[in-house]
């Protein structure tokens, strides 16, 4: 009986892996070309589109054993009169099919984002392979340098630039991960303006040859965050510099950490606020619009410079001067926003859906988002002082 039990479960399982379908349209690795990172930029004379496309070389991305350096990636250029046409004109140029699903990053030019990215923005969202969570960046240098350029440690530019997200925004609150292709066309429809980061390359020219992996000078040829890019819809309007954008970003609740550098006893102390708890609200005060903003976090000092014994008094002292910097410099980058008419934190849409009888009466007298004030608070307790109490006085 359990003979004749084993034979039926054999036969069935048979059956059933005749039914699976298996990988019949699958396509083996020397038949594509595995997308990395994308360039996009338009000529603003002809309307003319611009693609690089940086393709992966998988045997100088394995492990190399003898042979010399190769190349990592290969950087194919690509133009059209639109963007239609950049599909064909890329068969014609790559041996292989393109394949677009390991994109990490996506950079567009500075101009070609100023001029407005509509019609970009469009065609990659009707793409059913499209990779809308990839990282995108803008870059105020020339896109052929960017392109052309091997970047030292991490051979992948791509993978290079996704590390540089995710560094940033767990050290030192000056980037988000909201900041991929998704994020920008979810805004596509609001008032609400977007921060996209900048990237510049640094040095006078770019590293086209695998020499620079024999160079110990990794400042020269690489690409180094610079700053933002503000959105409205899918044009860049502006720029943010690269210190206002963690006062961004914790306004904007999505960092993971906050540094600052304070003076005191004119000493520098580095202090990094962990994982800070945002609340936000927009309401009523005395007549007049006041947006909220309470912050709250755990302190940790990751440098103290000064000669003084870290006493109870010493830390309230760098707990007040952290507050008080951080309302100041905070306020004064809100301000400065308002006064350019950038919505950066959704105001005008959380306007326009207040009710009530105040808001009502508000709105009739020509009061709108942009004569909304802030109003700041932050509760902070030094919670990590480091392996050290009192510093070391040497021979002082």
């Amino acid at each position: 009986m359990k003979e004749l039990k084993k034979g039926f479960m054999i036969v069935l399982t048979g059956v059933l892996l005749c039914c699976t379908t298996g990988c019949w349209d699958k396509n083996e690795l020397n038949e594509l070309a595995i997308g990395e990172l994308v360039g996009a930029d338009q000529d603003p004379d002809t309307g003319k589109q611009i693609v690089y496309y940086q393709i992966v070389n998988p045997e100088a991305v394995a492990v190399q054993k003898g042979g010399g350096i190769k190349a990592p990636v290969y950087t194919y250029c690509v133009q059209a009169d639109n963007i239609s046409e950049l599909g064909t004109k890329t068969a014609n140029l790559l041996p292989r099919k393109l394949f677009s699903d390991h994109y990490q990053a996506e950079i567009v030019t500075e101009r070609y984002a100023q001029q407005g990215m509509n019609s970009l923005l469009n065609f990659f969202e009707k793409q059913h392979n499209r990779r809308s969570n990839l990282y995108l960046f803008i870059t105020d240098s020339p896109l052929t340098d960017v392109m052309m350029t091997y970047l030292p440690l991490e051979r992948l530019p791509g993978r290079s630039l996704r590390s540089i997200i995710d560094i940033q925004s767990q050290l030192t609150g000056r980037l988000s991960k909201r900041v991929r292709v998704k994020d920008l066309v979810e805004n596509m429809e609001s008032s609400m303006l977007m921060v996209i980061p900048m990237i510049s390359l640094s040095g006078s020219s770019p590293s086209p040859s695998t020499n620079r992996y024999e160079q110990i000078d990794a400042n020269q040829g690489n690409l180094i965050f610079s700053g933002g890019a503000v959105f409205k819809h899918d044009r860049m309007i502006g720029k943010l510099k690269l210190n206002q954008m963690n006062y961004y970003f914790i306004l904007k609740g999505e960092s993971e950490v906050f540094m600052e550098s304070l003076t005191i006893h004119n000493r520098k102390v580095g202090v990094r606020a962990i994982n800070p708890k945002v609340r936000r609200r927009l309401e009523i005060v005395s007549g007049e619009p006041v947006w909220t903003v309470d912050i709250s976090t755990k302190l940790s000092l990751v440098n103290n410079e000064q000669q003084e014994a870290l006493t109870l008094e010493n830390l309230k002292i760098i707990e007040e001067k952290f507050k008080q910097q951080v309302l100041q410099k905070t306020t004064e980058f809100y301000q400065e926003s308002i006064r350019r008419g950038w919505d950066l934190f959704g105001l005008e849409e959380k306007f326009k859906y207040q009710s009530g009888k105040e808001w009502d009466d508000m709105k009739k007298r020509g009061i709108g988002w942009d004569k909304t004030k802030i109003h700041l608070s932050i509760k902070s307790e030094i919670t990590d002082i480091g392996q050290t109490i009192n510093p070391y006085m040497g021979g002082k």
